[in-house]
């Protein structure tokens, strides 16, 4: 016995739903491989940009260097850096306040929400008052006035060469300078203007938490690295 179904023995309602699935089945598959794209070349970036921090941009070995060989006094300002000092450090800058902002755009096509695709800096005083916001139309310019106005220099290098691993990992991360208890932080964000004027440190949620361990861990590798 065989059994013989055409098109012409279809209702309408059939073959409207045939039709729907098959392009919700198509959307699906479309995202699917778009997001896929988007993670590994979100992947690469970040593993290219983490050699690149380690072989040329190390924001431990460039502060050692501020103090033991480009600073005249004890500041700690762009502007009373050797003339090589300062074209090391606006090199410096000149990398993560390019590399950073794509880094967070490129995450952002991987995450839940895609609108968050900006990068903002937070120089913080001791009452976590928000004393400067930098955000990438700002550049290298608007740090190096930070760095003088404040006198935060050695502050702002190591808390860009840390930046990197600790958006990467999804972990809250605030870095303080002991001498005047200024503190840099970040946020991801959909308008980079605007925002509140104070910024307290808060509870860290379960998920901070193992994304600092994470943090902690591939810093642990790093260094274990460098000894070899």
């Amino acid at each position: 016995m065989r059994f013989i179904v055409g098109v012409g023995d279809w209702d309408l309602v059939t073959v409207i739903g045939i039709v729907v699935g098959a392009i919700v089945v198509i959307v699906i598959l479309a995202l699917l491989i778009n997001s896929g794209k988007y993670a590994a070349r979100y992947k690469n970036f970040y593993r290219k940009m983490d050699k690149t921090i380690n072989k040329r941009y190390n924001g431990n070995l460039l502060n050692e260097d501020i103090v033991n060989l480009y600073a005249k006094d004890q500041t700690n300002t762009y502007k009373t850096l050797r003339g090589k000092g300062k074209k090391k450090v606006k090199k410096y800058f000149d990398y993560y306040t390019k590399n950073i902002p794509e880094l967070v755009m490129l995450k952002s096509f991987t995450s839940s929400d895609k609108n968050k695709n900006q990068v903002v800096f937070l120089l913080l005083d001791e009452y976590d008052k928000v004393q400067y916001r930098w955000y990438s139309k700002r550049k290298t310019k608007g740090i190096i006035k930070t760095c003088d106005k404040y006198q935060v220099l050695t502050t702002f290098v190591g808390f860009l060469y840390e930046l990197p691993l600790n958006i990467h990992e999804d972990a809250p991360f605030r870095f303080t300078n002991h001498d005047n208890d200024y503190v840099l932080t970040y946020q991801i964000v959909k308008k980079v203007k605007g925002g509140k004027r104070k910024v307290k440190e808060k509870k860290l949620s379960k998920k901070e938490q193992k994304a600092l361990e994470r943090v902690q861990k591939a810093k642990d590798k790093k260094a274990r690295k460098q000894k070899r």
